[in-house]
């Protein structure tokens, strides 16, 4: 009388922890014995049909875990199934039949029981695929209601893409999600402006690219002679100023900037005179 159990999430769950958490949990500790079987794996052995039978929650660290009865089956993924009973609600009341429950039920998994006044089933479901929460039903006349599915005891889950492998944080498919959106954001963000700049260019009328062409012709040529320039500064070499390496003067930015001090015949300034006037009658308007 054994089952065998299988953890969900790896990362989440350790096996060790949980054979020796479980038993207890069931308040079946003197009563079981557990086995890591490797590969997330892991075996109950119960003393009697009636405690095998009462073993209680499927869940540890809030992660489902899987445990059936142990057959001889030789696959990598078994065991894959976990029974629950599932609540669906949204259905018409005059198609709230055992029929259209039972239709329903097998889209889920494989139905075990069926009660018609709860709405309840009880499913075997498949591990191995995300459950499902929400689905879109037919009616005969055509007519289309969407039901929701609600699942007994289910703990966590990814919510992008509802499996029980793994947590939101470790999902492959919100990774791929975040890229394409990146991707569409900074497409849509940079479209509009290159457009926007082969517009402005394309309606700019040809005299404007002309002028354009030719300041900047006249810029650069300028630009070259500011170049010739600085080059003789530094060297020291000016026309008609000293060629003595790093001596400056008051004359070093040539005539058309200090024309006064290259002025060799300049008449005195009119204060000057003026001044000389003053002192030569200040002394006869004394005397008198």
């Amino acid at each position: 009388m054994s089952l065998i159990g299988k953890v969900l999430n790896p990362k989440k769950q350790n096996v060790e922890k949980l054979i020796q958490y479980m038993p207890t949990q069931w308040k079946m500790q003197d009563r079981i014995t557990a086995n890591d079987l490797g590969n997330g794996k892991f075996l109950f052995n119960f003393a009697s049909e009636e405690d095998l039978q009462a073993q209680g929650t499927l869940h540890y660290n809030f992660c489902m875990f899987v445990l059936v009865r142990w057959e001889p089956i030789v696959h990598d993924d078994y065991p894959w199934i976990i029974p629950f009973w599932v609540e669906i609600s949204g259905i018409p009341l005059h198609l709230w039949t055992v029929k259209n429950l039972k239709n329903i039920g097998r889209k889920l998994g494989h139905v075990d029981t069926i009660e018609l006044e709860a709405g309840r089933l009880l499913i075997n479901v498949d591990t191995r695929k995300p459950p499902v929460f929400k689905k879109k039903v037919q009616s005969p006349v055509g007519e289309e209601v969407t039901i929701t599915i609600k699942y007994d005891l289910l703990f966590k889950h990814c919510t992008p893409c509802g499996m029980l492998t793994h947590e939101e944080s470790y999902c492959s498919k919100k990774v791929e999600m975040m890229k394409a959106q990146t991707l569409s954001e900074n497409n849509t963000i940079r479209q509009p402006i290159m457009d926007e700049s082969k517009d402005r260019m394309s309606s700019r009328p040809y005299h404007y690219g002309a002028a354009s062409t030719a300041h900047s012709s006249i810029a650069h040529e300028g630009y070259n002679r500011d170049r010739r320039y600085d080059n003789r500064e530094r060297n020291g070499c000016r026309s008609k100023d000293s060629c003595v390496m790093g001596k400056t003067n008051a004359a070093r930015y040539g005539r058309r900037f200090a024309p006064y001090e290259h002025s060799e015949h300049r008449n005195p300034l009119p204060h000057k005179n003026m001044f000389v006037i003053m002192t030569w009658w200040w002394p006869q308007e004394l005397k008198t």
